[in-house]
């Protein structure tokens, strides 16, 4: 990822979006700060004062530019537990390929700026017990209705799931998706937004995360385009989940909702307040299977407390 985004800042193109929206008083611009801190650091040769000021223009270009009355940077914490996604994942592991040595020399800098500086235009939200973009997930989920009040500010593909008003982030053209969007195809980038996308996504998983998706989809290895053909025509969460649980049928058998139960819970950023695993439930029915996977989860979970009160005591 640091290789991808060294000079991000400085090669990013202007703006094409140049028109300022009349700002709506109920409308917060969310921004991933994730992905922020790794695009503002720039090159090794860029000053940490110029990444600074390269963020905060940035933050401020989205709140403007989207007509927003206030701008969130949402955070993943240093001691999140990601939604327990390290525990749900047995197929691969999540985030396996990712390393943090590969990250820009200013990325510490900056994420110390957009979590703790006094002196800044926007509001913040470090995530303890999930990942950033599940927060944006309860800035869209958690409101009447998001395309007038949720504007989403990311690069990361995953969030095009949720509905809202999504700011390009290169050039700043808004994308409005309803509450309960299915499928909306982006009128500037052609791209999937709505739930579809999620559907997508447990067929041809999600190398970013190492999320696998499904191994074969019916005994054929399964990239983005033999996803879309497959759900190609589908109109709405119930046609997509029956040819996604026939499609994990085949391949699983008997343990198929166990299987994507796992990559759902991976793969869908969650809405609610207590970042549930089973969250996914929403357009995903297969309830025994989360609470067979919630359960899981515990128990690994307990599994470590007990391991990390044990280190404790030896330590001390």
């Amino acid at each position: 990822m640091a290789e991808a985004l060294s000079s991000a800042a400085d090669a990013a193109p202007e703006p094409q979006q140049t028109l300022l929206h009349e700002v709506v008083a109920e409308r917060t611009c969310h921004i991933d700060g994730d992905y922020l801190a790794y695009f503002a650091a720039g090159g090794d040769e860029m000053p940490v004062g110029t990444a600074r000021r390269v963020a905060a223009e940035r933050i401020e270009a989205f709140r403007e530019m989207s007509g927003s009355a206030k701008a969130l940077v949402h955070l993943t914490a240093a001691d999140s537990t990601k939604g327990d996604r390290f525990l749900a994942a047995t197929v691969k592991p999540y985030q396996g390929q990712r390393s943090s040595g590969r990250r820009p020399k200013n990325w510490a800098a900056l994420r110390d700026y957009l979590e703790n500086s006094e002196y800044v235009t926007f509001e913040r939200k470090l995530w303890h017990d999930r990942e950033a973009d599940d927060g944006m997930a309860v800035a869209s989920f958690q409101v009447i209705d998001p395309v007038i009040q949720t504007v989403i500010a990311t690069k990361d593909k995953d969030m095009r799931m949720l509905a809202g008003t999504h700011i390009d982030w290169t050039h700043y053209t808004l994308t409005e998706v309803p509450k309960g969007t299915y499928e909306l195809i982006g009128p500037y980038d052609g791209l999937v937004y709505g739930t579809k996308w999620f559907w997508l996504q447990l067929l041809q998983g999600d190398t970013a995360d190492n999320i696998p998706g499904l191994p074969k989809l019916f005994g054929k290895l399964c990239g983005e385009k033999g996803a879309a053909k497959y759900l190609d025509g589908t109109t709405c969460n119930e046609e997509a989940f029956a040819l996604v649980a026939e499609a994990y049928a085949a391949h699983y058998a008997a343990t198929w909702e166990d299987a994507l139960a796992e990559q759902a819970s991976l793969l869908w950023l969650r809405g609610d307040t207590a970042a549930r695993v089973s969250d996914f439930l929403r357009v995903c029915p297969i309830p025994a299977a989360a609470a067979q996977l919630q359960k899981r989860i515990d128990e690994q979970r307990e599994t470590l407390n007990r391991i990390q009160a044990m280190s404790a005591v030896a330590g001390s």
